[in-house]
């Protein structure tokens, strides 16, 4: 019985640290996106204010 008490301890030590794992790669890569994702918005506000800077220097 402490045998089997004592695998199952291990068990789940070892699901849990696989668990930690899978959540921190899952964090890694929702992260990288998200850096991604900023970049790309970032981008895009340049672009619109040059746009609109040179609609504005243009219109007065």
């Amino acid at each position: 019985m402490e045998k089997v008490k004592s695998e199952i301890v291990r068990v789940e030590a070892e699901m849990s640290e696989k668990l930690k794992e899978k959540v921190n790669l899952e964090i890694a890569r929702v992260s990288q996106e998200m850096k991604q994702k900023l970049k790309i918005a970032t981008v895009a506000m340049v672009v619109v204010g040059a746009i609109v800077g040179i609609w504005i220097s243009l219109t007065v």
